[in-house]
């Protein structure tokens, strides 16, 4: 009896469930399947690593050029000095040659709203006019100096010599420019301004200062005009 028992329990305990120790091996092989295998490298060959490339650098404009000289003009005086540059510094700052009245005037600037005559369909530029006294005022241009003060004015060592425009423009309204070396000599330069009144409806009073030099100049030399 206690065999029988035995025996039917071993068997009942065989034929029940699937068997799990086959799992961990089915699973291996899904595995293995799975799993990419990476091509061995052929033999002989080296693998070159390729250099990234440099970064590139924006491109720095270049700077604009050094003036070849500069003039100072320098407010030695008691009050504000005034300098009206509507139609930019060559009315203000100017040369000349010899002695007057038989003097011979040099220009150092262009005149503003004038064009080089290099400057091909806008030799002839065009700007606009003031219609009034009003609009005259709110388009006037000053540099001013206080007492002890300076105003540096940049040259680019050249002077400006004004002929008429190309193409058969009219003269009476467009003119152009040309710039020269000065020819070596002894120039006599000259500027004036306005000393501002100090007296409420009293008109500011004109001053003019002068100094005698050789041009052309030496680079990078300041010439110092003083006004008492």
């Amino acid at each position: 009896m206690r065999t029988g028992r035995f025996l039917l329990v071993f068997v009942m305990v065989s034929c029940g469930g699937k068997a799990k120790g086959p799992e961990p091996l089915a699973r291996a092989d899904e595995l293995k399947k799975d799993k990419v295998v990476e091509p061995e490298a052929d033999a002989g060959v080296t693998a070159v690593p390729i250099a990234a490339p440099p970064p590139t650098e924006p491109v720095k404009p270049a700077p604009p050029p050094a003036a070849a000289a500069t003039f100072e003009l320098k407010n030695d005086g008691d009050g504000d000095l005034v300098f009206t540059t509507t139609k930019g510094w060559q009315p203000v700052l100017f040369a000349y040659t010899g002695k007057p009245p038989k003097a011979k005037t040099v220009f150092l600037f262009e005149t503003a709203c004038t064009a080089s005559c290099d400057a091909g369909d806008n030799v002839c530029p065009v700007c606009p006019a003031p219609k009034n006294k009003k609009e005259e005022l709110a388009m006037a241009k000053t540099e001013t100096a206080a007492a002890g003060k300076s105003i540096l004015v940049p040259w680019d060592g050249k002077t400006v010599v004004y002929e008429k425009a190309p193409n058969g423009r009219n003269p009476k309204t467009c003119k152009c420019f040309t710039k020269a070396d000065p020819p070596p000599d002894s120039y006599t330069i000259k500027a004036c301004g306005l000393r501002a009144s100090k007296v409420a409806g009293k008109p500011s009073k004109a001053v003019c200062t002068e100094t005698t030099l050789a041009l052309p100049l030496q680079p990078g030399q300041t010439v110092s005009l003083s006004f008492k």
